[in-house]
């Protein structure tokens, strides 16, 4: 097994290695490693990896997630654990058998309206399209870390209020506040085995901050957003059939570029269990 870092200051590539068979406990521990240290993995040239595989290695990081959405978007004729959930623009009878089907959507930390965020996701790329799609990935540690200094008072000293409405990729799509989920989450975390802290907000799902006056509170919000999609703290993967992905969904910030609809792109998609959030 070879593990490459990327030139974007986190990320690596992890090839030689094949999930379908069992792993040693040296893999195990370097993967493990690997992932606290870089915070994505993308294993690449996992030719036909079936669901059992997939979980077993999310395992490898933690307890399997459960859905956070609605199950009436499982693609019932699968033969998956329930967790599953598929990133699919592939329809069946007219329907889309999965979510999130297709367009550009924004930045966003997976489950931070929720109590217990999930801790990873690990995303399988079964049908692809040649071009677009792409999965952007921010670095939350080092934005954190390159705050200014009026900025990171506010993130230090506040919560902030995380609110999605299923299917929407936008700000704008994510509708009243009454009508979405919503949980207030502190506006910074700390990586469980590293002890880096990071930023926790994203431009799709951080709605407010609690406490402070609407406007002024949608000014901190909007320099944040703009603060950590700065390219130095991003890492585009451009995705190949048969790579799986995993990434620190407390550490990092994702979004998706817009690809041709009439393109299919069919992805499967687990978590890792997450705790409640513990601010600094």
């Amino acid at each position: 097994m070879k593990i490459t870092p990327f030139s974007a200051g986190f990320g690596v590539e992890v090839t030689g290695v094949d999930l379908a068979g069992s792993l040693d406990d040296d893999t195990k521990a370097r993967l493990r490693a690997a992932w606290a240290k870089h915070l994505v993995l993308v294993v690449r040239d996992q030719e036909n990896l079936s669901p059992e595989d997939h979980v077993r290695f999310c395992e490898l990081f933690g307890n399997l997630g459960k859905r956070s959405r609605p199950a009436d978007d499982r693609h019932e004729g699968t033969d998956a654990p329930s967790e599953v959930m598929f990133v699919s623009n592939r329809k069946e009878d007219g329907k889309f058998i999965g979510s999130l089907p297709d367009g550009e959507m924004q930045f966003h930390i997976d489950q931070c309206y929720v109590e217990r965020p999930a801790r990873a996701t690990c995303l399988y790329a079964i049908v692809v399209p040649d071009a677009g799609g792409d999965t952007i990935f921010g670095d939350l540690c080092r934005a954190y870390d390159a705050l200014p200094d009026d900025l990171r008072g506010v993130v230090d000293d506040y919560d902030a209020l995380n609110v999605f409405s299923y299917d929407s990729t936008s700000r704008e799509q994510v509708g009243k506040i009454s009508n979405a989920r919503q949980f207030v989450q502190p506006m910074v975390v700390s990586h469980p085995v590293t002890g880096r802290k990071a930023l926790y907000v994203n431009r799709l799902m951080t709605a407010e901050i609690v406490g402070m006056p609407g406007d002024a509170g949608r000014a901190i919000i909007d320099r944040l957003v703009a603060h950590e999609e700065q390219p130095e703290f991003l890492y585009t993967h451009k995705w190949r059939k048969g790579d799986l992905l995993i990434w620190d969904n407390l550490c990092t910030v994702h979004a998706r570029t817009d690809f041709d609809p009439t393109k299919e792109r069919h992805l499967r998609r687990f978590t890792v269990e997450g705790g409640p959030l513990v601010g600094e």
